[in-house]
């Protein structure tokens, strides 16, 4: 059923959605929430001219069946919208986050050491059937990963068109948040992917400009599914663990890519606010906020960052 938004605080909400939107948020999981809460309203307060605690507990005792991680969802887009009601009238109730119950640890990213992609791409290389192309997509699919900050689906959405290898630089169509935006390559790095491009095409793979870079055995674009399958098969034979002892993720190389990013700011004596925003737009988010989100300080960058603050106390002392 469409969303219709025509109870008591619909029209609020329909504001708050075309804030959020104007951002690049598509917010249809949130907008199906938001409905179902102004349609509970409507039944049980439908004189509401504000948002209560009682309207939004009462709500949220609707939500019981679902799982704690779904309830939390809800919890949280709720919130954002009375964040918003607050500043038309302050008597809004904004939600605790501590309202329902704690769900699952949340997961923590982990931060690859070079050595740790060394010993990935290693076993990529290895890949069977022997003589096939297989390990070289694995292996060229993990390096891009590295070297852009690339999300796996973009990555797996390239066409052939999307690379230029002439100028070393990849197109990235629409993806999250509505953006497209350009990833400019390192010469290694494009090097590499010509190599690919030339493997693949003595395989006999299409070379026409739509069709999928990355391919599979069958000739078809390489699917999520499969390639973390490879990928958790891999970190699963070489042992790599998270510090809370679980199985890195395939998306972590997108919090390590920000991350080293991060530490060559340091490094290079760089202020690292000021460089956050040009950060932001090479991972295609669309504010800061999003990109502090992968920004895990990791040992190496912790002494950098303590290094430089020694020395900007002694340069206050001289």
């Amino acid at each position: 059923m469409k969303n219709q938004l025509t109870g008591p605080m619909g029209q609020g909400m329909k504001r708050h959605l075309v804030l959020q939107r104007s951002f690049g948020l598509a917010l249809k999981g949130a907008e199906g929430i938001l409905d179902a809460f102004d349609r509970y309203l409507a039944v049980n307060f439908p004189n509401a001219k504000r948002v209560t605690r009682d309207s939004i507990v009462g709500y949220l005792e609707t939500t019981r069946h679902l799982q704690s991680e779904t309830r939390r969802h809800y919890l949280a887009c709720l919130r954002q919208f009375c964040r918003f009601l607050f500043h038309l009238n302050p008597k809004t109730y904004i939600p605790e986050k501590h309202l329902l119950p704690p769900g699952k640890i949340k997961i923590r990213s982990h931060i690859y050491s070079e050595a740790e992609l060394e010993s990935i791409l290693r076993a990529a290389r290895q890949l069977g059937p022997p003589h096939s192309l297989r390990p070289h997509t694995s292996t060229t699919i993990f390096s891009l990963l590295w070297v852009s900050g690339m999300r796996i689906s973009e990555v797996l959405n390239l066409n052939l068109g999307d690379a230029d290898l002439e100028t070393g630089v990849i197109y990235i169509r629409e993806t999250k948040f509505y953006k497209s935006r350009l990833i400019p390559l390192s010469p290694s790095s494009t090097a590499a992917l010509r190599r690919y491009r030339n493997q693949r095409a003595r395989y006999g793979h299409s070379c026409h400009s739509v069709a999928p870079l990355f391919v599979n055995q069958r000739g078809k674009r390489c699917g999520l599914r499969g390639i973390q399958h490879v990928f958790c098969d891999i970190v699963e034979e070489l042992k790599i663990k998270t510090v809370q002892g679980r199985r890195p993720r395939i998306h972590d190389f997108r919090h390590s890519f920000a991350t080293r990013w991060l530490h060559e700011f340091y490094k290079s004596g760089k202020d690292p606010t000021a460089y956050l925003p040009i950060l932001a737009t090479y991972l295609g988010h669309c504010n800061i906020a999003n990109t502090q989100v992968y920004l895990r300080p990791s040992l190496e960058l912790l002494r950098t960052a303590g290094k430089q603050f020694k020395n900007h106390i002694h340069q206050q002392k001289g």
